[in-house]
């Protein structure tokens, strides 16, 4: 929809219709990427001032979430190099997804959510970064491992690997935390 209008002249229709579509994709993989709110509001602003300035020249090689959350991949990966530069630690946010929560939900069952949204933030922090964003990308960002392969520079079959050995640390722990799958 949003190319459509671009290819009819109209960009910032465009652009208001990627925002409108993909801005709580981006700013969650942000959050869990950088584990810092503020931080990933301002990541997220970039990532679509970026596809604001550069839609043109977008080559439709891939979807356009894909090519967005790719944006936000290395701008996440600035922010990270820019925090070790200044030797500050990485903090879970633990109030990180509570935006993310279904709001017409029974109060039990969005607590029993919330509950298990922290678990499994507390245990993708266990995880290095490195695998943490291969999981994220893959679950969270629901791209295959080819997408996955193109943006990060890796091999599929690695990604792949990546995820699987991941899945049982999951499990672990989040059995460890009382939730059991």
């Amino acid at each position: 929809m949003a190319l459509s209008l671009l290819d009819q002249g109209d960009r910032r229709g465009a652009v208001a219709l990627l925002i409108e579509t993909h801005e709580q994709t981006v700013y969650a993989y942000c959050v869990r990427t950088l584990r810092d709110r503020e931080l990933a509001e301002d990541v997220a602003q970039q990532v679509f001032t970026e596809a604001y300035r550069d839609l043109e020249r977008f080559r439709r090689e891939s979807s356009v979430r894909t090519w967005l959350l790719g944006i936000a991949h290395h701008r996440c990966g600035d922010a990270i190099k820019s925090r070790k530069r200044r030797d500050a630690r990485i903090e879970l946010d633990d109030e990180a997804v509570t935006d993310h929560v279904d709001p017409v939900s029974e109060p039990t069952e969005r607590i029993d959510l919330l509950r298990q949204v922290a678990a499994l933030e507390g245990c993708l922090a266990e995880l290095s970064s490195d695998i943490r964003e291969t999981v994220l990308l893959r679950f969270l960002s629901d791209m295959t491992y080819e997408e996955m392969a193109a943006l990060l520079g890796r091999k599929a079959d690695t990604l792949c690997v990546r995820v699987a050995r991941a899945l049982p640390l999951l499990k672990r722990c989040l059995e460890r935390k009382g939730w059991k799958p």
